[in-house]
């Protein structure tokens, strides 16, 4: 089973879910991104999320505003199922993550 994320905006009903497949998911304000979080606190190119051999890491790409996770600005992190990760008005919830088992193998 493939890790999933929900993301949600501070100020709407958004909310959308994303299944995460192996190798790298890009997400930022760049229409491109393949997660697009239209805001202008979130750089172009924000971060990844990356997944290999079912180990789930979320990857900051030198943005201005950071990813934060517990109020700590994170630069590479193992996500498992239930970490909340915040980028700008958006927060990412991890639905499905990293089996704790197979961290190590990263």
């Amino acid at each position: 089973m493939f890790p999933e994320i929900v993301v949600t905006h501070e100020a709407s009903m958004m909310l959308r879910s994303y299944t995460l497949h192996e190798g790298y998911t890009t997400f930022g304000r760049y229409t491109g991104s393949e997660i697009c979080l239209d805001d202008p606190t979130v750089s172009r190119d924000h971060g990844a999320f990356l997944l290999r051999s079912g180990v789930l890491v979320v990857v900051d790409h030198q943005s201005s505003n950071g990813i934060f996770m517990d109020g700590l600005r994170t630069k590479r992190r193992v996500l498992y199922e239930g970490d909340r990760l915040t980028v700008g008005p958006f927060e990412i919830y991890v639905k499905q993550g990293t089996v704790p088992s197979q961290d190590l193998a990263a």
